[in-house]
């Protein structure tokens, strides 16, 4: 009996040892999940999902949420956007609302009660605009309320349902705090331009414990650059801000490298095109997902200890998983507190997803669309939903953003997460 136990431990352990030879040859652990795509716009400008620094897909009970432009005019001051809703699981849409304002694609949010809050920007008269979509409502008939002064091209939101409140951080440097009630509780200028670059594309996110972490992009002072990359964060709901081994810094920081706070972008890529794809705060590490455009390009994965901010995993020039190698300008993570972590990019015109077991350290292969499309603005949800997918949406991208011409269109995905409905 003893020899037949140790005959079974050894070939166990053999099984294991193969298994993990064939992943260090490329081959797939599993068999790849399905990208499931539903078209929801096929008349669309080329900048209808415009970006993945913010969150413009959720999931509740009472649905799936989704946002886009349709049509913009030659001054940005008349674009038609979409607040869209599907009951089935993402198979077919409906709109929700639609109007047409000076703005770009709307933000989104929702509430464990179901309600959905979105905020668009109005390029004329200077202030961004709450819409809070009731689910006793029915998502009819949205309050709304005003956030003076919020107006930018990029823009982001996070809910923080635990303390009541949203908060909104727009690329003129401003951040506010607005209650779920839609008043306006505290608005601060945040960062300010620097000597060699100005903020650009802002990004949110919040660890375990509400403290709130900021990131984002910079432009080069007169030129179409993008600069460099910094990363700070807030325990006390935003009221003050620091680099997470550092003291409070002082208000407005300077958003450039010339400022104090922590700088993600390598020494070498300043002359390059460096953008902040994405950003994470997951079980006590920051995660950084950005593609440098130097000759060759570099696609970077960047994972902080959250508490020190030492840089602890780096993954470049390239992000791989068994067989898939993602290089991407878009992209998200998506995740469950203490679950896997998901990448999701392009490659080679295929919508792609890794997924990590150990947090970022290691990367295997999870989807693959087995459509190519001219992928643009890919993002989606930071969190998996309840029912157990990853879910987002791009712009399948024809003609050109330079003009105001409807070729492209808007898709919706999902895919199957490890472990099921939660």
């Amino acid at each position: 009996m003893a020899s037949y136990v140790s005959w079974m431990f050894c070939a166990a352990l053999i099984i294991v040892l193969l298994g993990s030879a064939h992943r260090a040859h490329g081959e797939a652990p599993a068999p790849l999940q399905t990208v499931e795509l539903t078209c929801v716009d096929d008349e669309a400008h080329g900048y209808a999902t415009f970006q993945s620094h913010n969150q413009k897909v959720v999931a509740n009970p009472r649905g799936l949420f989704m946002t886009h432009i349709r049509t913009r005019n030659e001054a940005y001051t008349a674009q038609t956007w979409r607040l869209l809703r599907s009951t089935d699981r993402g198979v077919s849409f409906a709109v929700v609302h639609e109007a047409t304002d000076p703005t770009n694609p709307a933000v989104l949010e929702t509430d464990a009660a179901g309600n959905v809050y979105l905020i668009r920007p109005d390029f004329v008269d200077g202030n961004a605009y709450l819409f809070r979509f009731l689910a006793e409502k029915d998502f009819t008939d949205p309050l709304v309320s005003t956030i003076p002064g919020g107006s930018a091209g990029k823009f982001c939101m996070f809910l923080d349902e635990a303390r009541g409140q949203l908060y909104y951080f727009a690329h003129n440097g401003t951040f506010h705090v607005i209650g779920l009630d839609g008043q306006v509780r505290r608005s601060v200028k945040l960062l300010q331009g620097g000597p060699n670059a100005v903020l650009q594309y802002p990004l949110l996110s919040m660890a375990a414990g509400g403290v709130l972490h900021a990131a984002w992009t910079t432009q080069k002072h007169g030129v179409y650059l993008y600069w460099d990359i910094h990363h700070m964060l807030s325990g006390d709901a935003g009221a003050s801000w620091r680099n997470p081994d550092g003291p409070e810094l002082a208000l407005p920081v300077v958003a450039d490298d010339a400022g104090p706070t922590t700088r993600i972008t390598q020494d070498d890529e300043f002359e390059a095109h460096t953008w902040l794809s994405s950003f994470m705060a997951k079980d006590d590490k920051v995660h950084f997902l950005y593609q440098a455009q130097t000759e060759p390009k570099r696609q970077h994965y960047m994972r902080y200890d959250a508490a020190t901010g030492q840089r602890d995993v780096h993954h470049a020039p390239a992000l791989r998983g068994d067989a898939l190698d993602i290089h991407t300008f878009d992209g998200f993570f998506a995740a469950r507190p203490g679950g896997p972590l998901y990448c999701l990019g392009a490659g080679d015109g295929h919508v792609l997803c890794l997924v990590s077991l150990d947090n970022g350290a290691t990367w295997h292969d999870h989807a693959k669309s087995e459509k190519t499309f001219n992928i643009y603005s890919l993002g989606g949800c930071r969190r998996v939903t309840d029912d157990g997918y990853i879910i987002g949406s791009f712009t399948d991208q024809a003609g050109s953003n330079l003009t105001v011409e409807r070729k492209s269109s808007v898709y919706f995905f999902k895919i199957k997460a490890l472990g099921g409905a939660h």
